[in-house]
């Protein structure tokens, strides 16, 4: 990854990944739910809200939405019913939906700290640092011997681009429990936009001895082999992230990138474009498409694909040093230069190789 600006860090989701998870899922005890039941809508409405919770652990997403639903037919006020379904509308990627929920839950109970830490990760992905700053602050004393608590504020420092503070926070979550995966995939794409590589391997490496079946451990290894020339290495990793999910648009795009520097190209092609069917805005697909059209021998297309790429966001890992080339091929040789010197300035080590050799 490239360097950071620190008043909004672009999203890493685009290229490796981190695991905003650790959602507390509130499961109130049935005993408990059904003395306070005085009347038959009371008690109806504990029976939906227990159907939701084991629709929720089954990951029926839908059926627990609905029997949440249900629930709050017979009763509104039920915080607990409003907290599960946000977390249920999270799973589907419905924010909006999950933070109305959480936001809901907490005018029925001001004290309800599950949904504060719920609506902070909600907060953190809408890049709404400061109010999920305030909700994690908020419940400090309650979490503050718990390890997906610091792995929270560890997302935060890092989707801010605090990259020393997030290491802290998810140092600390590892002190808690050593076995959190999320922390040390998360700590791992720290290390990797900081281009401590060796470190990002080992955290991604340790994940996957913890839990095989943690697909983004293997798509950001591919990445990390694919950075050390290793690109056969690099397939099997990626294609195992596939073998979990495979219309990712982000295992797609990073599949096609590996298939790139095997130069099978038209290939390559097809899962790019797949990707940026899904995801348009994806600037490292864009700039993959640019990569294509270098290798292909066509300068204009290739330009016009690795400036898309840079303008959506210019942090954009090698994106410096590859538009350059597209400028320099284009007969822009001064932009070309002033492309890598910026790359260079920024630590990247193509851009530095290129301005040395073609601007001095």
């Amino acid at each position: 990854m490239a360097t950071f600006l620190f008043k909004k860090a672009p999203t890493l989701k685009t290229l490796i990944q981190f695991v905003f998870s650790g959602y507390v899922i509130i499961l109130s005890l049935l005993t408990l739910v059904l003395t306070a039941c005085s009347d038959q809508n009371q008690s109806e409405a504990a029976q939906f809200f227990l159907k939701g919770n084991l629709a929720l652990e089954q990951k029926e997403y839908a059926n627990a939405i609905r029997y949440y639903d249900e629930a709050l037919e017979k009763k509104k006020d039920f915080a607990d019913v409003h907290s599960n379904r946000g977390i249920a509308y999270l799973r589907i990627g419905e924010l909006d939906k999950a933070l109305q929920d959480f936001n809901q839950a907490l005018e029925i109970d001001k004290d309800f700290a599950e949904a504060y830490f719920n609506r902070a990760g909600v907060l953190i992905d809408k890049s709404e640092f400061s109010l999920a700053a305030a909700d994690l602050e908020q419940i400090r004393k309650v979490y503050q011997d718990s390890s997906n608590y610091y792995l929270k504020w560890g997302d935060l420092k890092s989707q801010q681009g605090y990259y020393e503070q997030a290491l802290a926070e998810y140092d600390r979550a590892l002190a808690l429990q050593a076995g959190n995966v999320q922390a040390r995939v998360n700590r791992g794409v720290v290390y990797f936009a900081k281009k401590n590589f060796k470190e990002a391997q080992d955290d991604f490496e340790s994940a996957l001895k913890l839990n095989p079946q943690q697909e983004l451990a293997y798509n950001n290894l591919a990445l990390i082999f694919a950075r050390n020339n290793q690109p056969e290495k690099a397939l099997q990793f990626i294609n195992r992230a596939l073998d979990f999910d495979v219309v990712n648009p982000i295992y797609l795009n990073n599949k096609g990138y590996v298939l790139l520097l095997q130069n099978q190209l038209e290939e390559a092609k097809k899962l790019i474009d797949q990707s940026l069917a899904k995801s348009p805005k994806n600037s490292y697909a864009h700039r993959n498409v640019g990569l294509y059209f270098l290798r292909k021998g066509q300068k204009t297309e290739a330009l016009e694909a690795l400036q898309k790429a840079y303008n959506l966001d210019p942090s954009t890992d090698q994106i410096h040093a590859w538009l350059g080339e597209a400028l320099l091929i284009n007969n822009q040789k001064e932009k070309a230069c002033k492309m890598w010197r910026q790359g260079q300035s920024l630590g990247d080590e193509a851009s530095s190789t290129k301005y040395n050799q073609q601007c001095k």
